[in-house]
């Protein structure tokens, strides 16, 4: 390869690097779960266009998997974002039909109170506590 077909490749790799240290996080997800999988992972499932739960705890200062099941034939996704926010997700989850599951790996979140959504469904929200 000359220097000049490698240019483009090397730009389209920092372009990956600065993005992969922004702020949010596109996910698809683990397909199958992590061998490092935490048993006491939060879970969270979608059924009957809704979420089974309203409220999830998760530790602040430590990144953790998301377990996210969906358990019926319509595309969902989550996505969590900051209270109050609806742009910016600090992750936002691949939309994917099931029934499935993905698992997803969340950074360190501040102590606080988040927004986890489907953003296919806006009426499917939930509120994320880390402390």
């Amino acid at each position: 390869m000359s220097a000049v077909e490698v240019r483009p490749i090397v730009a389209l790799l920092a372009v990956v690097v600065v993005l992969a240290g922004c702020g949010n996080t596109t996910a698809a997800g683990f397909a199958e779960p992590p061998a490092s999988l935490d048993p006491n992972s939060p879970t969270l499932a979608a059924k009957d266009i809704a979420f089974t739960k309203a409220e999830l705890d998760v530790p602040a200062g430590r990144p953790f998997i998301l377990v996210f099941e969906n358990q019926e034939s319509v595309a969902h996704n989550v996505s969590i974002y900051p209270e109050g926010a609806s742009a910016d997700p600090l992750l936002l989850g691949v939309v994917f039909p099931g029934p499935a599951t993905r698992w997803y790996p969340v950074p360190a979140l501040a102590a606080g109170t988040y927004v986890f959504k489907c953003d296919v469904h806006p009426n499917m929200t939930g509120t994320l506590r880390a402390s």
